[in-house]
């Protein structure tokens, strides 16, 4: 019997936030009789975030960002899982991750670049870029114009690069209850709820919402309440500015959220005024309850976004563009259930979790056969 490949995925924790949600999913579905899997985690995880996990996961134990002796448990924990393939995840993996495989020696090194089109490094880390894109089989990304920016901006190889989306478990039936999701929100009878959803930090740039609803034309703002789902550094700051832009009373902070999918029911429109993303899993979830999106041109929207076909699409990061494309949704209901129809459409033909998981394993097993 042939040799499993043994494929060791690294990740900063596994609290459940974007990526490392998705690499939780994706690991859970992964083995295969030809694949083994194990995640190897930079900070130790709480005890009832392994409960159930049904694959090896290791951690480094770094206990802040002084302890650079972690590096040693890194490299310590890759030779004692003994890996054919490494796949690295995030800022973390790309720099440390890598170079800890690179010292323990491992065959194959494959990163997932989840946020392509971050310009923000240092003189160091472009140094390091340079240094470890030769160690690395692959670079993994979500779309073309991602795979397109990315071998543009770090000197990428086309043979380097892989294109495989994000995937969620879609579920087979919908049996959303709109009226309680409404509840939930607080949305009064005859306004329209808008969800902003994410971190609030730069990359998100949730300023830009809320100087889209100050731009609104006034008929349309005195109808609309903003809802953000998220917490984060930027918090107070974009609590002064809705102060500052006299548009408070039409904005609600949720805090940290669990519970999106079902806010998601009592929504009608998702805005995204992100600088840069991946793919981000709050689209897929809108896409998946039917939810249109209102988003900016980040790196990658386009080819998520059909041109325009599953979602509205500003044209630039000017709060009157955005405003305009968030009045062209709402105003227009026939539009907007129709391009909500189209992205529900695409997300169960495209982006399943299989689909994703077909896609690695192939990955996989086409660097095993270079190897053999």
């Amino acid at each position: 019997m042939a040799r499993k490949i043994r494929v060791l995925h690294i990740l900063p924790s596994i609290r459940g936030y974007g990526a490392e949600r998705q690499i939780v999913e994706l690991l859970t579905r992964l083995p295969s009789p030809d694949i083994d899997v194990a995640l190897l985690t930079i900070y130790e995880p709480d005890p009832e975030q392994r409960t159930g996990l049904p694959f090896p996961v290791f951690h480094a134990g770094r206990r802040g960002r002084k302890d650079l002796l972690f590096i040693g448990r890194l490299i310590s924990a890759i030779l004692r899982f003994n890996p054919d393939i490494v796949h690295t995840h995030t800022h973390v993996g790309k720099y440390w991750g890598r170079l800890a495989a690179c010292i323990a020696r491992s065959a194959f090194i494959v990163h997932t670049e989840h946020n392509p089109c971050d310009v923000r490094r240092t003189h160091l880390e472009r140094v390091a870029d340079w240094a470890l894109i030769y160690a690395t089989s692959k670079v993994v990304t979500f779309f073309p114009e991602q795979g397109a920016s990315l071998r543009e901006v770090e000197h990428l190889p086309q043979k380097k690069l892989a294109i495989i989306p994000n995937g969620l478990a879609l579920p087979e039936t919908r049996s959303a209850d709109r009226a309680a999701s409404r509840k939930l929100l607080g949305v009064p009878p005859g306004r329209f709820a808008i969800l902003v959803v994410g971190r609030m930090e730069f990359q998100k740039n949730q300023s830009l919402a809320l100087r889209a609803l100050a731009s609104m034309r006034e008929e349309l703002r005195k109808q609309v309440l903003m809802y953000f789902a998220g917490s984060g550094e930027d918090e107070n700051l974009l609590r002064g500015l809705a102060r500052a832009l006299d548009v408070e009373e039409r904005v609600r902070f949720l805090g940290y959220r669990n519970d999106v999918p079902k806010l998601l029911e009592g929504a009608d429109l998702v805005l995204m005024t992100s600088w840069f993303e991946g793919m981000p899993l709050a689209l897929l979830e809108a896409m998946i309850a039917g939810v249109p999106i209102v988003s900016t041109p980040w790196t990658g929207a386009r080819n998520m976004l059909g041109d325009g076909r599953f979602g509205f699409l500003s044209a630039d990061y000017e709060a009157g563009r955005v405003a305009a494309e968030i009045d062209r949704a709402l105003s227009h209901p026939s539009a907007r259930a129709q391009v909500a129809q189209h992205a529900q459409e695409h997300v169960y033909e495209k982006y399943g979790i299989g689909r994703m998981v077909d896609a690695h394993r192939a990955l996989y097993t086409q660097l095993s056969k270079v190897a053999s």
